[in-house]
């Protein structure tokens, strides 16, 4: 199954970055520390493509949650933010603390591990009217990540034309949806149309995780770009850079990558340069 990558830090990291910073003049790097430890992603796990072709689902399961795509709100506001057990949530820093707070503070993710995959025809018509008409961003989100894993060819113009959305959350869970769709495997035309809408995309962090779903699924144009931005003077450029360039380099990324090491200053990218030389130091000349 797809490992959605940096999908939270991005959407907070990526909108904050679109606001106060462009690819010409971008910030110095903040001298603060930041969080160095990298966590595994979470994972979708689909359980509706675990079934038989033939299973009859209890007709609750899908009542609920189209009744759930109907909350205003997928997570907790001011007031339940003071639970208690969503206090303690949010001071655990492994793996397993990690995941539990995503799941209970992100409906959204819960959302889309029931929907990914379905094949009833309300709820992918009721998906489908969310991504075309909703204004809630994080049920457009879920939505286009729930069809991703039909692998239903059809949905692809639905998820070009969410590629036009004037919200980076939209375009980014597009492209993560497209992704989807090929399922791991190359794919020239799912490549193509990922790539060539990084390269308009108003957003440089869509930019470059778009870049890397393209180099991925085939297309090298993807790899270029990434090595345009691996020294940029915005410290999130650098790290998320870094962090897809160690993902799918060989011994050119790591020659070019690895004097970095050596004069970078931000912890980020610091742990992100030896997350990435780590993943490539089978390819390390002796």
């Amino acid at each position: 199954m797809k490992k959605i990558v940096f999908v939270y830090a991005f959407l907070l990291a990526g909108n904050v970055y679109a606001q106060n910073a462009s690819p010409q003049a971008a910030a110095p790097a903040p001298t603060t520390t930041a969080p160095i430890l990298e966590l595994e992603p979470l994972i979708i796990t689909a359980p509706r493509l675990k079934l038989p072709p033939n299973a009859v689902l209890d007709p609750q399961i899908n009542a609920n949650l189209l009744r759930l795509l109907q909350l205003p709100n997928l997570r907790p506001n001011s007031q339940e933010q003071l639970d208690p057990s969503l206090t303690n949530l949010a001071n655990l820093t492994t793996l397993d603390g990690y995941n539990l707070q995503t799941r209970y503070t992100q409906l959204g993710f819960l959302l889309t591990e029931g929907l990914a995959g379905t094949k009833d025809m309300t709820l992918q018509n009721s998906l489908q009217t969310i991504i075309q008409t909703g204004t809630n961003v994080q049920l457009q989100a879920l939505a286009l990540d729930a069809l991703a894993y039909t692998h239903d060819p059809q949905f692809i113009p639905l998820f070009q034309s969410a590629l036009q959305n004037t919200n980076v959350t939209v375009r980014f869970t597009a492209m993560e949806a497209l992704y989807i769709m090929a399922n791991g495997k190359p794919d020239s035309n799912i490549s193509s149309i990922i790539y060539t809408a990084a390269q308009v995309d108003s957003s440089l962090a869509v930019t470059l995780y778009a870049s890397h779903l393209a180099w991925e699924l085939g297309n090298t144009f993807g790899r270029e770009t990434l090595l345009q931005h691996y020294q940029d003077t915005d410290w999130f450029t650098r790290a998320f850079t870094t962090h897809y360039l160690g993902e799918m380099g060989h011994n050119d990324v790591f020659s070019l990558i690895q004097p970095q090491l050596y004069t970078e200053t931000n912890p980020s990218v610091q742990a992100e340069l030896c997350w990435a030389l780590l993943k490539m130091e089978k390819y390390r000349k002796p």
